[in-house]
């Protein structure tokens, strides 16, 4: 797991028997990076600017809440004009990709991070695509959270992540959070 530096005191770990025993519609678990990620770190913002939203029941930031939502969002671009929704999928989406994403995170500047729940790209983990349906397109970045951090925090490479917009890598930190109510 990722050696993001830890401000605050992580207290909220999310529902950790949903974490485990939840499956998807092709009966797959979560991943492992990400059930890693749960338990060290719990409810936060990631990299300064990213939340990886963790099963909190129905607590608003919940990824029982945010997923849906996401899902909805994904579902509506599918019913744009053809050649815009081809566009915008673009270099590594496709239209089969984008009706079975499993979206889980989301920046402060409105980047999403989605698996691709079909994938299996090393054991018990899914391919990870970050999109903003618009200029960066639909682009596969990593195979597993640590990969992706791993990436986003390194000097040489967070440009493979966002080619276009991040001009220098994202801090290393993780900050707790709290919940505003319950």
């Amino acid at each position: 797991m990722n050696k993001l530096k830890i401000i605050g005191n992580p207290t909220i770990l999310g529902d950790l028997d949903f974490l485990e025993n939840f499956r998807f519609s092709n009966k797959r678990k979560f991943p492992i990076s990400y059930k890693e990620y749960v338990k060290k770190y719990g409810y936060g913002k990631a990299l300064g600017e990213w939340f990886v939203y963790i099963p909190m029941g129905n607590y608003g930031d919940s990824w029982c809440e945010q997923n849906p939502i996401f899902k909805e969002r994904f579902e509506d671009i599918l019913h744009w004009d053809e050649e815009i929704v081809d566009m915008v999928l673009e270099p590594d989406g496709c239209r089969e990709l984008l009706k079975n994403a499993e979206p889980f995170g989301k920046s402060e500047s409105g980047l999403y991070l989605f698996w691709d729940i079909y994938s299996q790209p090393i054991e018990e983990e899914f391919d990870i695509y970050m999109t903003d349906f618009s200029g960066l397109g639909v682009r596969k970045v990593a195979t597993s959270i640590d990969e992706l951090f791993d990436k986003m925090i390194d000097n040489n490479l967070f440009k493979e992540v966002e080619p276009l917009f991040r001009q220098e890598p994202y801090p290393a930190i993780f900050e707790c959070m709290e919940k505003l109510y319950y």
